[in-house]
């Protein structure tokens, strides 16, 4: 049954469009862009700080510019007219390269912080045919190999992806932060998902019981060609970095 519903999913989602426009509150999954990297991306794990304050999401710092003051981030694309989509800052401590980086400690994992749109917490799976949820958890980081009963990504080239099917999460410490690699059959993604969300549904019987952020999509290998592997940064790892927690509001 499972595998039927996810079928239908994956054959309806293309006909969407709302990763790709103007959203407000802005979601999971959607299309950001920084106008100083140039790189459409996508928005992943809804957070918000320890201290208070404004709302966000965990997104992939080779979206955004580290050394860049102020590091605008716009949704869906920065324009030229009225407020030229401007929908908040990054804060970016993370590396543009995890396999290249020196500081092994940084993630490929910046902070979006979202002004000039409010921001829902629930994950869209309406893109997977089921009901929009929001999450209930995050997976851990045990930087080794470990399995997940579904493994699902959202973002806004090739929308909702994933199987239903267990799934071993490869880790490899050659990446700074915490990276996992996952077989590309079983969770396809592309170039402008990078930040994406990625999350694994919990199955109860025909229903299911929960929604764990894994991490986010930071590329694939080879990094040249067609991938065969994509590339996952650990959301535990990135939030505690960054000392935000997981928002699960509308």
């Amino acid at each position: 049954m499972w595998e039927a519903v996810l079928l239908l999913a994956l054959t309806v989602v293309l006909v969407f469009a709302g990763l790709r426009d103007r959203e407000d509150p802005v979601y999971p999954g959607v299309q950001i862009y920084s106008k100083s990297t140039g790189e459409i991306c996508s928005a992943g794990i809804p957070v918000y700080p320890q201290s208070g304050g404004s709302l966000g999401f965990i997104i992939a710092s080779h979206c955004t510019d580290p050394s860049g003051p102020g590091n605008n981030v716009y949704q869906p694309i920065f324009s030229w007219g009225g407020d030229h989509n401007w929908a908040g800052y990054s804060i970016d401590r993370g590396t543009d390269d995890a396999y290249y980086e020196t500081d092994r400690s940084k993630p490929d994992a910046a902070v979006w912080v979202v002004a000039n749109r409010g921001v829902s917490g629930k994950v869209p799976l309406s893109y997977c045919g089921l009901t929009d949820s929001p999450l209930t958890g995050v997976v851990d980081d045990p930087k080794s190999n470990f399995e997940l009963p579904t493994i699902f990504k959202i973002g806004r080239s090739t929308y909702c992806t994933g199987t239903w099917s267990k799934v071993e999460l490869i880790y490899d410490d050659r990446y700074s932060g915490s990276v996992y690699f996952v077989p590309i059959s079983s969770l396809s993604a592309d170039h402008g998902d990078s930040g994406g969300i990625v999350f694994s549904i919990i199955p109860c019987g025909t229903t299911f019981c929960g929604i764990q952020a894994v991490g986010i999509i930071i590329g694939g290998y080879p990094p040249e060609g067609s991938w065969q592997y994509v590339a996952i940064q650990n959301a535990r790892y990135a939030m505690d970095y960054y000392g935000v927690y997981l928002y699960t509001g509308s």
